[in-house]
């Protein structure tokens, strides 16, 4: 109930523009989001890689309703790779397809997408396609099938262990070759389409987790849970796997500790860092996900 509230809320434009004027909010946002700028962006990434962790890069954002928009949201991202590429940074991008277009023309959408393609891979970089809520999935994993078809070393997926789908779609993304980052997902989903008690996500993403390190690529396992961590290492061990083989991914500002643990431990470990001007979006999608453990970090400031 508080998932669907929060989801409803943060479409309304008054509680938008009332919620970013206020301090609370504002000194809660910049615990999990880098700041409004790309400079902003970059330097964090830069403080994540000087501390051994990763980074992949978030410009805030989705659901576009003009065309400029979204070709504005993929020139974002390409002056994004090639200021990466100059400073010399180990920090790749993330993308929302309604950012840029999906909703509007999937064509349009296509295109920037591929615009953005050749640009990481003439650098030598890469593009995870986010997932976003479920009546996107499909359309997203076909567009990203066709991109991977042309660039299979440059983009990956990211999929959404919750949905009562994805066991499906994990294994038909594992047979294509796919590199994948594996959620338990936050959206409000209807119990139709997601598992909507925490125990049945958990168990979930254990499965699909133990699925993906046996039979993926280069796995990425996204979780602040302890519990997750040590399975997927105790799989990672009895499989024999080396321990950059697989990588571990957490959101900005949470659970540090953790992530530095596994840094010392010999572990790759990359932090997903948002920034821009829409920073409320995501702050508010923290909430939506996982309300206890943002109070937890908003308690421990």
């Amino acid at each position: 109930m508080i998932r669907k509230l929060l989801a409803t809320v943060s479409r309304l434009g008054w509680v938008r523009k009332a919620a970013m004027s206020t301090p609370l909010l504002r000194g809660l946002a910049w615990r999990f989001v880098a700041g409004e700028s790309q400079e902003e962006g970059l330097e964090a990434a830069r403080r994540l890689n000087a501390r051994g962790l990763r980074a992949t890069l978030n410009f805030i954002g989705t659901h576009v309703r003009r065309q400029p928009e979204a070709i504005a949201a993929a020139d974002t991202a390409v002056r994004c790779l090639e200021r990466i590429h100059a400073a010399g940074l180990e920090a790749h991008l993330s993308m929302k397809l309604t950012q840029i277009g999906l909703d509007l023309d999937p064509g349009l959408c296509r295109r920037e997408l591929e615009r953005v393609l050749e640009t990481a891979h003439a650098l030598g970089n890469f593009i995870r396609v986010d997932m976003e809520e479920s009546p996107y999935t499909g359309e997203t994993l076909a567009i990203f099938q066709e991109a991977l078809a042309r660039h299979p070393d440059t983009v990956g997926i990211v999929l959404q262990s919750y949905l009562r789908r994805t066991r499906a779609d994990l294994e038909r993304m594992v047979a294509l070759g796919a590199r994948i980052r594996l959620v338990k997902g936050g959206y409000w989903e209807s119990g139709e389409v997601a598992f909507r008690r925490k125990a049945e996500v958990d168990q979930a993403f254990l499965g699909d987790l133990e699925y993906l390190l046996r039979n993926g690529r280069r796995p990425a396992i996204a979780t602040h849970d302890p519990a997750a961590v040590d399975r997927a290492l105790q799989v990672a061990e009895q499989l024999g796997l080396a321990k950059d083989d697989l990588e571990f991914q957490m959101l900005y500002g949470v659970r540090e500790d953790l992530a530095e643990s596994l840094v010392r431990r010999g572990y790759r470990v990359r932090s997903y860092v948002p920034y821009g001007s829409h920073w409320y979006e995501y702050v508010l999608g923290c909430v939506r996900k996982d309300p206890g453990q943002v109070l937890q970090v908003r308690k421990a400031s």
